[in-house]
C-alpha cells in the first residue's frame, strides 16, 4: 500500500487511510479493526514487532499506527522508527485503562493520543480523523515543499544556463567588438598612409616616407630598403640608421641584403627572424651588430614581381608584438601599391623610337616624302 491522498466529504467526515494495528489478536484489537474498515479504511493487523517493521519496510507505506498498550517500550520505540523513515506517520496508542502514565509515556514516545478501548469506541472515527487531518497536512506540506524545491532547483538550472548564455554572449560581443574596433583602426590607418604616401611620385622619396611613418606607428626602429639592381642581386634603397648613428652600418646592411633579400623576394607574408643572434655569430665582422636583435622583414608585390623587400630591426627587449604586424600588413600592401604606381608613371614618362614604322609609314611614302 502506498500514502493516501485524502479527501474530505461536506457531508462527513469520511476519508480514507492506511493503518496498521499492532497488539495481541484480542477482542479489543479486533474491535478496532472492525471499526476503522467500516469507516472504509485500509486496515493491516500484526501481532509481533517484528512483523510490524517487517510490514512498514515492505513496499506499502502506513498512514497511522495503532500500538497496544501492552507491547511495551518496545511497541513504544517503533513510533520514532516509523516517523524516521517517514515524517508524516502518525501514531495512536490504545488500550482497555489510559492510567496517567501510560498516557505520557506515549505522549514521550510520539503518538499523537491514546484510545481507551472499549469507552472510546463511539468517538474513535472523530479522534482518527483528527489525527489523519494531520496527517493529510503534513503530507500536502511535503508535498509543496517537493513542488518548491523542484521549481528552485528548474530556477537553478535556468538560472546558470542563462547566465552560461549572457557570459556566451558578452564573450562574443567584447570578440565582435574588438574586432570591429581592429577593423576600424586598420581602414583609418590604411586611409591616412594612402593619403600620405600618394603624394610622393619620386621613389626614394617615397620610400623615406613610408619608413618614417612606420617609425611614428611602431616607434624607433633601425630599417633597410632593398630594391633589386638585377636578377638574384639586391641593393640598399633606403635606410634608417636609428642605433649606430656613430657608425657606418652600410657594409652591415649590404651583407644583409644579400642573404635576406633572395629569400623573401618568394615570401609573401610577414616573417620575424628568432636566430639573429646565431646568424650575427656565424657571420662575424659587421654582423655582429644585429647580436641581440630581433629582425621582421616584408616583401611587396606586383604580381608575381618582387618590388622591394623591407628589413626592420631593433634590441629583442623591444621587439615586435601583434599589433606591429598589423599595422605593418595593412603598410606593406599600400607601399607596394604605390611602387607600382610610380613605376607605371616613370614607364609613360620614358620615350623610346618604336622598333619599325607604321603601316602607313612604309618606305615608299618616306621616299616619297624625301
Amino acid at each position: 500500500m502506498s500514502p493516501h491522498e485524502y479527501t474530505a466529504n461536506s457531508s462527513s467526515k469520511t476519508t480514507t487511510a492506511s493503518i496498521l494495528i499492532i497488539g495481541e489478536a484480542t477482542d479489543v484489537r479486533n474491535e478496532l479493526a472492525g471499526s476503522l474498515k467500516g469507516l472504509g479504511h485500509h486496515v493491516a493487523r500484526t501481532n509481533a514487532i517484528d512483523a510490524a517493521r517487517e510490514a512498514m519496510a515492505g513496499d506499502g507505506a502506513f498512514d497511522l499506527l495503532l500500538i497496544a498498550s501492552g507491547c511495551g517500550r518496545t511497541g513504544l520505540e517503533i513510533i520514532r522508527e516509523a516517523q524516521a523513515a517517514d515524517p508524516c506517520v502518525r501514531a495512536l496508542v490504545y488500550g482497555a485503562k489510559a492510567s496517567p502514565s501510560d498516557v505520557v509515556d506515549a505522549i514521550r514516545a510520539g503518538a499523537s493520543d491514546f484510545l481507551a478501548v472499549p469507552r472510546d469506541l463511539d468517538r474513535i472515527a472523530d479522534r482518527v480523523h483528527q489525527v489523519l487531518d494531520r496527517v493529510r497536512a503534513h503530507r500536502e506540506r511535503e508535498r509543496r515543499m517537493a513542488d518548491l524545491a523542484e521549481a528552485c532547483s528548474e530556477l537553478k538550472n535556468t538560472r546558470d544556463e542563462m547566465s552560461e548564455r549572457v557570459d556566451t554572449l558578452c564573450g562574443d560581443l567584447a570578440s565582435a567588438y574588438r574586432t570591429m574596433r581592429e577593423q576600424i583602426s586598420d581602414v583609418a590607418l590604411a586611409s591616412e598612409y594612402r593619403a600620405l604616401l600618394g603624394q610622393e611620385l619620386d621613389l626614394e622619396a617615397m620610400l623615406r616616407t613610408a619608413l618614417e611613418a612606420m617609425m611614428q606607428r611602431i616607434g624607433p626602429v633601425n630599417a633597410a630598403v632593398y630594391l633589386q639592381e638585377a636578377p638574384g642581386t639586391w641593393g640598399v634603397g633606403a635606410y634608417v640608421n636609428y642605433q649606430w648613428q656613430d657608425r657606418d652600418i652600410m657594409p652591415m646592411l649590404k651583407r644583409l641584403g644579400d642573404v635576406v633579400g633572395p629569400g623573401m623576394a618568394k615570401e609573401h607574408g610577414l616573417v620575424r627572424f628568432d636566430d639573429a643572434g646565431e646568424f650575427a655569430a656565424s657571420e662575424g665582422g659587421d654582423m655582429s651588430l644585429l647580436e641581440g636583435s630581433e629582425i621582421a622583414a616584408f616583401s611587396c608585390h606586383r604580381g608575381d614581381d618582387c618590388l622591394a623587400v623591407f628589413t626592420l630591426f631593433r634590441e629583442s627587449e623591444e621587439g615586435f608584438e601583434d599589433e606591429h604586424a598589423a599595422a605593418l600588413d595593412v603598410m606593406r600592401t599600400i607601399v607596394g601599391e604605390q611602387m607600382a604606381r610610380i613605376l607605371r608613371v616613370h614607364r609613360r614618362n620614358t620615350c623610346e623610337w618604336p622598333d619599325e614604322p607604321s603601316g602607313d609609314a612604309s618606305g615608299d611614302a618616306w621616299g616619297k616624302a624625301a
